[in-house]
């Protein structure tokens, strides 16, 4: 049994579990024993979780740890060692790092850079470093308005930006393992193992996925609550969401009403409060999450802005917490009830008169018109607007539109199609646009043939973008006019 002390605050007995720097034998999948040096941070579930001196936790089945022998405290490394270790991890010829304490900013490269780049590579790291600055200023705005005590962060943070969609889907799927939402469909996100945040390029041209995630990194290693505990998603998400910005500028808090997520959330039909504070679950699948994360940033504005005193003293039994302990649906339905003195159903049913009448203060609209017939559209690289024109002679859509190289980087080459659900599509080639520069797309009938079409009208449309580097295999292929042609699916 692992060493443990009472602590009394405020009147209360509370278990504590002190982090040691432990030696521990372990013996590995392969049968091989390996002497592991690290603090201990928490038991549960038949597992161990111990703490490496850069900020990544490893959970070894309990069976697995042979002997636990106490030691001194580790000192954790410096941001100049993560620097070096990430460099050494992804090789020195794809791989630039900025360390601005205690922020590490690394950009992986999808191919070597030419000389001529590396200045907009290095403004690249540096803007990072700078935008994760400010997420933390505003964080600690917050907390501080609500007098929250904060840690000082004990490890380097790491901002990891992948310059391709691809080698960004690639890794991602490596670290998770498959689990949660499918890796094409993250756009980033911030690893409770790896204490990363993990993000690709094209993010850094609104900041609004890694200011998401950025706001998780702050909050585990501010001392708010604990890594891999049974604090609920919906809170992580909820005060996550309650952040928003333009660009790598952050003008909205928990206090303000996002039109977003609470459009989303008036709207949502398939879960409720109930089952987003009982059960994590809805936020692991691709289909119900939308809705959940609509839940948790309602249920988070709602609860800071009406119930802030009881906020405060939910936030500090969540940070209680411990590494791998479990909460079922009933403990947590309880906490909430005991904590704001009635259940969040009840709560639900007060969400939305309250919701209007700050909207209306905060002129913030929450009726939304689509613009029908048009797409925003940012995928490998490339923000792309389409508009489908209206053509009465003809029953193929017509189209037109422009893109944007979100590259902070280099020139790219880009492939565009846009595929019609009767299997026509349309497509352009761009093979140099320079970053961050825009360029048309003309107009075109979506007259060409995908394999396997079904004919018939057009009634829906969808983008689809191949980006490349001009010099590589696929770059030249395409410079030769070999497109692929789309295959058409049901979905």
């Amino acid at each position: 049994m692992p060493n443990r002390s009472l602590l009394y605050i405020g009147g209360l007995l509370l278990l504590v579990h002190p982090a040691f720097a432990d030696t521990f034998t372990v013996r590995e999948d392969d049968g091989n024993l390996a002497s592991v040096e690290a603090r201990w941070v928490g038991e549960g579930q038949g597992s161990v979780a111990i703490e490496r001196t850069d900020g990544r936790i490893e959970v070894i089945p309990q069976h697995q740890i042979l002997k636990r022998e106490a030691g001194p405290d580790p000192e954790p490394i410096s941001c100049t060692e993560m620097a070096r270790r990430l460099t050494e991890r992804f090789g020195a010829d794809k791989f630039r790092v900025y360390t601005d304490a205690p922020f590490v900013i690394g950009l992986v490269l999808s191919a070597p850079l030419p000389k001529q780049y590396e200045a907009k590579a290095a403004a690249c790291l540096k803007k990072g470093a700078a935008f994760m600055s400010t997420v933390e200023r505003v964080f600690l705005n917050f907390v501080n308005d609500l007098k929250i005590e904060t840690e000082k962060p004990r490890y380097p943070l790491v901002l990891l930006i992948f310059e391709t969609d691809d080698d960004f889907v690639r890794f991602t799927a490596e670290e998770s393992g498959g689990r949660g939402l499918s890796a094409k469909s993250i756009l980033g996100y911030y690893s409770g193992l790896t204490n990363r945040l993990v993000i690709r390029m094209s993010e850094c041209h609104t900041f609004e996925t890694p200011l998401h995630e950025a706001i998780h990194q702050q909050v585990y290693n501010r001392g708010l609550m604990q890594r891999l505990s049974a604090a609920p998603v919906w809170f992580n998400e909820g005060i996550a969401t309650g952040f928003e910005g333009n660009g790598d500028k952050i003008n909205g808090g928990p206090l303000r009403v996002s039109a977003r997520y609470a459009r989303a959330a008036l709207k949502a039909t398939t879960v409720d409060w109930d089952e987003v504070v009982s059960d994590d679950k809805a936020f692991r699948g691709d289909v119900l999450a939308g809705e959940a994360y609509a839940h948790a940033w309602s249920i988070h504005w709602f609860l800071v802005t009406r119930y802030r005193q009881q906020y405060v003293e939910y936030l500090k039994l969540l940070g209680q917490k411990p590494t791998l302990g479990v909460d079922d649906s009933a403990t947590r339905l309880a906490d909430f009830a005991n904590t704001f003195g009635k259940p969040v159903g009840d709560l639900q049913a007060e969400f939305r008169v309250a919701l209007e009448q700050t909207a209306k203060k905060q002129r913030v609209f929450l009726d939304e018109k689509p613009r029908v017939g048009h797409s925003l559209t940012q995928l490998n690289l490339a923000e792309v607007e389409m508009t489908a024109l209206t053509n009465s002679t003809s029953s193929i859509p017509v189209v037109e539109g422009r893109m944007r190289n979100m590259s902070q980087i280099r020139p790219m080459s880009f492939l565009i199609t846009i595929e019609t659900n009767a299997g026509s599509y349309a497509e352009w080639y761009l093979p140099n646009v320079p970053p961050q520069k825009i360029s048309p797309l003309p107009r075109q009938s979506t007259d060409k043939e995908m394999k396997g079409s079904p004919g018939g009208p057009a009634q829906t449309f969808r983008i689809k973008v191949r980006a490349a580097i001009p010099e590589s295999e696929a770059g030249r292929l395409w410079q030769r006019g070999k497109f692929p042609v789309p295959e058409w699916t049901e979905n």
